[in-house]
């Protein structure tokens, strides 16, 4: 009853701030600030424990007035519902009263921690943000960010008005998940401008008055800024989250003002709500809390408070369950080392156990030497108690411990140690957590041994571990006859450590970089390697655990980067009263790279030894150093609700810079056993750090993260591995986590959807009128895992209708590739003058939709007017479901021609007809006048046709289900007709570039790039659908064979097959048609295009024209000696790709004869 009247004793204040503030959730930098009256409570800064005390006066009138700054934007943005109202400053340990005078009221931090506070003010700056203030937020929108960081150097500047404008806005992006409200140059996602519905630019902000561009540069360069005009910002009141600077806007954005088209990072994550409907959903403003109007700012008040050594006990379970096999003495070793060698100088450490009453075997006693340390760890007893484990009084335990740091003040934390299995009521667990809270004191325990096959989730224990703030660790029991498995007692060890980095941060402890287990009775000698990075160097130690020491050979070598090998025979020290040998390596001999190690293995074989290394940081590193942070978005998950999944997030970070690059592993460990006995092999994870929103939140700031899906229900133990690099050294870390609760089992339907696109762009490609380019990265199916089964693209000329899942679907868009694939597509546009709408979603194949991807518009003007193709002499038969083309406007082309313009037309043509069969009859009676001139002389005639051909080296290969098309196009030629008129001869060769066969490919080849019947680009467009089909009936079926001398082509047209590769193109032109339009397959170099875009490739089915060429024309019956065929590369012009006009001349030979 001693405790009772004492915590009686606790200030009553205190007890009632205490009481109203939230559970402490298992992430340790929880916050714990609540808004009461209009006023928030329990606010906590942290100052970096490397500021000099030199400037301790300054950084605190600088940092209250910018803090008192934030307070009266807050209270002016929120309509008066918010602002602060007490702050909790945590200064460095160096400081005091005596060297800053503003701190005579200095008092003992509590509860505030650097890991626990809400704003961080740090030494350096951030390689990005500099020294202002900026918020790491990874839980998404609506939820409380992580923290708010800035550098101490805004305190000094005399800009205060600016800083707590800045702070302001970063406050409320921590405090109720909204975001900016304005785009970023350099941007393709969230660009400074953006088209608006009417198509003209504007730029990406959500404001009450309308905005122009940035006059000094065109809008459609990404690395135009928006600048707001003088005149403008006068009447620019909104809204606070895009222009925090502008001392004019004090308001936020709601559903009467808010610009829900606009690009912008807060449209996307929160779907389009305003920042007020963001907030108001808040626990702040819900059920009318908080409300708004008649109430003045708050008066914030500080209270500057120095941490303390912690307070801690270690709470260990003696009962009878330690009584098997080697349980006892693994703890005893295991204390013992925890408290000799771990814990740092200055601790305050005591010792209780506990059965069915708790007894305290040591009190609570600062650490100070080795005599002392001695004492505390050799205090547990020799051998355990005999009462029944069913009878433990947990409750009992945590009161008595709770009682030794009241003692010494409020503030501390107890290390349970119990074996798993044991339930707690309810009513147990509420009422010990309550007297936790209102103590202050953490509650972190580690499940030893764990004995059950299949343990239940969510215990008692560890629920009231979660709910004072503390993590739970487990070991596993593990062992062979009488013996306990070295393995136990290593885990042991591993969750002392990790338990000490919650509590006292990882400044304090050493890095672990590697821990490896080596089998016995396998190899007589052991073989391991691990890194070391140049920033880690001060206090290595090579340490080698094992079961008993002659399972330890006399061999203990160690190679550093440069092959030398170290002989650690007179560096080891061995310790029998924890089985371990240690190896000091100084701060000289510690080179940064790789390093190996050979010990000698004679351990059983069912043991093993554990090798582990540990090191300080360098004080004199030029590089900062890297640290690790991991941590879980829930201890207890329902695997049943697929909305709130299990996510592991990783925070990797070289100082102040999060480090890009890096593999990590999260690797999960199901401590059920399988059906026949064995243990489940570890699920590997590999986390992300891409941006996608699910959960990544930001892509390159550090934090890696990934959903897990499908765990089944049991308990898990994860552990975090990551390697990088950072200034040309690789670097190793590993971080272990608590352990996870999934209850309740997976539906046995899928119902897991794919991750949402969050980059999807779009732009029209350079050198086109209507070519986009969309890209995008592949989302994978059931959240970023695997390959989605379709894409559902929509377009729409409304965003809203895009939002509401309408629009128009857009066919013929690839297949998903694998998940983090970067994919691309494009397509051909023809709506002009209106702005348009692209958004995208993946499918799988059980029919579940991702959310909808960022939208993005395109607004293409018309095309400027082209000369009108010439008329084909010939008529086009168009087949039955063939339309007549139409424009832009979808008006058919022949509307656009008047009378008087078709009466020019057609009597031009008349005229050319006439002109041209005059020049054949005066051919004819000039040719027969030659003939009756040389009739007696004795010799035959054998006219040649000099015609130098183009031969393509490859052949054309025809798609699936074109065999019919197939065969037309390999139809061999037959007897040609006996004779032409001289109109049909010549409509054959009236155009320069004369065509000729070829063995291998059509002369309209679809790469030639020309249009045939009109004028053409040099970049072509591609053409979906056949508007003028391929006639074969308008021209005569009988044409020569091979055998009279015309040689045979061996492979048909393209037609609709994909076109040919570049090396088989044919340069040779052929009589103008109007029903062929070749493309080609090279429209556009890389170099244009998005991000990542690059060229199709020529099989691609995307590409495909339904053009059809037409039959090559019949020849003359005539004579003649064919020429071998030659590629003549000096007739080319290489940046058309088709013949110069110099030698197009020289293949016109003879063209009358007959």
């Amino acid at each position: 009853m001693i405790f009772e009247k004492k915590f009686e004793m606790v200030p009553k204040v205190l007890r009632n701030l205490t009481l109203c503030c939230c559970l402490w959730a298992v992430c340790a930098g929880a916050s714990t600030v609540v808004l009461r009256d209009n006023g928030y409570e329990g606010v906590v800064v942290a100052l970096d424990d490397q500021i000099p005390s030199s400037v301790c006066q300054d950084v605190v009138q600088g940092l209250e007035e910018v803090v008192r700054s934030a307070s009266s934007v807050i209270f002016a943005a929120t309509r008066g519902r918010a602002s602060f109202r007490s702050v909790s400053v945590l200064v460095p340990s160096s400081w005091s009263p005596t060297s800053c005078p503003t701190l005579w009221n200095l008092q003992e931090a509590i509860s505030e921690t650097w890991d626990r506070s809400d704003l961080r003010v740090t030494l350096g700056k951030h390689p990005r943000h500099g020294s202002r203030p900026w918020t790491l937020h990874t839980k998404g929108c609506g939820k409380t960010g992580d923290y708010i960081s800035m550098g101490h150097e805004s305190m000094l500047v005399n800009d205060t008005l600016n800083n707590g404008r800045l702070l302001a806005q970063e406050w409320l992006k921590y405090r109720y998940g909204v975001f900016e409200e304005a785009g970023w140059v350099v941007n393709p996602v969230h660009p400074s401008h953006y088209r608006s519905s009417d198509g003209h630019w504007v730029p990406n902000a959500c404001a009450n008055v309308p905005l122009r561009p940035n006059p000094s540069c065109h809008p459609d360069n990404s690395s135009c800024p928006f600048k707001i005009e003088v005149e403008d910002s006068d009447e620019l009141t909104k809204s606070f989250m895009a222009f925090p600077e502008l001392p004019s806007v004090t308001e936020l954005c709601d559903e009467g003002s808010h610009n829900r088209e606009a690009p912008t990072r807060h449209n996307f994550l929160c779907n389009g709500k305003s920042v007020w409907e963001v907030m108001r959903a808040s626990p702040d403003f819900q059920n009318n809390r908080n409300v708004e109007g008649g109430v003045r700012e708050n008066e914030v008040s500080f209270q500057f408070v120095r941490s303390h050594t912690p307070r801690i006990v270690l709470l260990v379970d003696d009962s009878s369950v330690m009584n098997t096999q080697n349980r006892w003495d693994f703890m005893r070793k295991a204390v013992r080392k925890f408290i000799t060698y771990d814990i740092p100088d200055g601790y305050s450490i005591g010792l209780v156990v506990f059965n069915s009453i708790p007894s305290t075997r040591y009190p609570l006693t600062v650490l100070t030497d080795g005599s002392t340390r001695e004492k505390v760890g050799s205090a547990l007893p020799r051998n355990p108690s005999i009462e029944y484990e069913h009878n433990r009084c947990v409750t009992c335990g945590v009161r008595e411990a709770m009682k030794l740091i009241y003692e010494h003040g409020i503030g501390g934390h107890i290390v349970m140690v119990a074996a798993g299995g044991s339930s707690l009521s309810e009513d147990e667990i509420s009422e010990t957590s309550q007297l936790l809270k209102d103590a202050h004191v953490s509650l972190h325990a580690i499940l030893y041994p764990l004995a059950e096959k299949y343990p239940s989730p969510n215990g008692g224990i560890e629920s009231l571990a979660a709910r004072s703030g503390g993590d739970t660790f487990i070991v596993r029991d593990e062992g062979v006859g009488e013996d306990s498995k070295l393995s136990m007692y290593y885990n042991l060890l591993d969750s002392f450590y990790n338990t000490l980095l919650v509590v006292c941060g990882q400044s304090v402890l050493p890095v672990k970089i590697h821990s490896a287990e080596h089998a016995g009775g396998k190899v007589k000698v052991s073989q391991g390697s691990f890194i070391m990075d140049p920033t880690l160097g001060t206090d290595t130690a090579f340490s080698v655990f094992y079961y008993d020491v002659t399972h330890v050979g006399n061999q203990v070598h160690l190679i550093n980067p440069k092959g030398q090998v170290i002989d650690t025979a007179n560096m080891q020290k061995e310790d029998n009263n924890i089985n371990m040998i240690t190896v000091h390596l100084v701060e000289v001999q510690v080179t940064p790279g790789l390093w190996h190690y050979k010990v000698e293995n004679r351990a059983d074989s069912h043991q093993a030894l554990y090798v582990q290394v540990t090191s300080r940081p360098r004080p004199t590193s030029r590089v900062p150093s890297v640290s690790v942070r991991a941590w879980t978005s829930n201890g207890v998950v329902n695997a049943s609700d697929i909305t709130q999944p299990l996510a592991i997030y990783a925070e990797v970070r070289a100082g102040l810079m999060g480090i890009e690059g890096a593999k990590v592993i999260a690797s999960l460990q199901n401590l059920d056993y399988t059906s026949n006995g064995t243990l489940y092999p570890p699920l590997r994870v590999l986390l992300v750090d891409n941006g996608f929103a699910g959960p990544d939140m930001a892509k390159g700031d550090g934090v890696y993260s990934r959903y897990i899906p499908g765990l089944v229900s049991a308990k898990y133990t994860i552990n975090v591995l990551v390697e990088g690099e950072i200034g040309g050294h690789r670097f190793t870390r590993q971080s272990r986590l608590g352990i996870v609760d999934v209850t309740e089992m997976p539906p046995i339907k899928d119902n897991l959807s794919p991750s949402r696109v969050v980059d999807f762009r779009a732009v029209v490609l350079p050198d086109t009128v209507n070519q986009i380019s969309f890209s995008w990265t592949a989302p994978g199916d059931d959240f970023d895992f695997g390959t989605a089964d379709r894409y559902v693209v929509l377009s729409s000329d409304k965003q809203q209708e895009l939002i509401d899942g309408g629009g128009t679907m857009i066919e013929g868009w690839p297949s998903p590739l694998e998940s983090s694939t970067v994919q691309q597509h494009s397509i051909e546009w023809e709506h002009y003058e209106t702005v348009y709408y692209f958004a995208i979603v993946a499918v799988d194949e059980s029919g579940n939709t991702a959310a909808l991807s960022n939208i993005v518009n395109i607004y293409i003007p018309t095309p400027p007017t082209t000369t009108a193709p010439p008329m084909s002499l010939r008529p086009t038969a168009f087949s039955d479901n063939t339309s007549v083309g139409k424009d832009s406007n979808t008006a058919p082309m022949l509307a656009h021609f008047t009378m008087h313009k078709l009466a020019l037309i057609f009597g031009c043509i008349g005229g050319l007809i006439i002109v041209i069969m005059a020049v054949v009859c005066y051919c004819v009676i000039h040719h027969r006048q030659h003939q009756k001139t040389s009739s007696g002389k004795n010799h035959d005639v054998q006219d040649t046709y000099n015609i130098n051909v183009t031969v393509a080296s490859k052949g054309v290969e025809f798609p699936e289900g074109k065999d019919t098309m197939k065969e037309n196009m390999k139809r061999e030629y037959v007897s040609p007709v006996e004779s032409w008129s001289a109109s049909e001869l010549l409509s054959s060769h009236h155009d320069e570039n004369m065509s000729s066969r070829s063995d291998d490919n059509s002369d309209h080849s679809t790469s030639t790039k020309k249009s045939y019947g009109g004028s053409s680009d040099p970049n072509d467009y591609l053409i979906e659908g056949s508007q003028y089909p391929f006639q074969h009936t308008s021209y005569p079926l009988h044409y020569r064979v091979s055998s009279d001398g015309y040689p045979t082509p061996t492979k048909g047209y393209p037609g609709d097959s994909y076109p040919p590769p570049s090396e088989a193109q044919s340069y040779i032109s052929s009589q103008p048609s109007d029903s062929f339009l070749s493309v080609s397959c090279d429209i556009l170099p890389s170099s244009h295009g998005p991000p990542s875009y690059m060229p199709y490739p020529c099989y691609d089915a995307s590409l495909r024209s339904n053009k059809v060429p037409p039959p090559i024309p019949p020849k003359p019956k005539v004579l003649y000696t064919p020429e071998p065929y030659s590629y003549d590369r000096h007739s080319l012009d290489r940046h058309s790709g088709v013949p110069s006009s110099a030698s197009s001349e020289k293949r016109v030979r003879n063209v009358t004869m007959v």
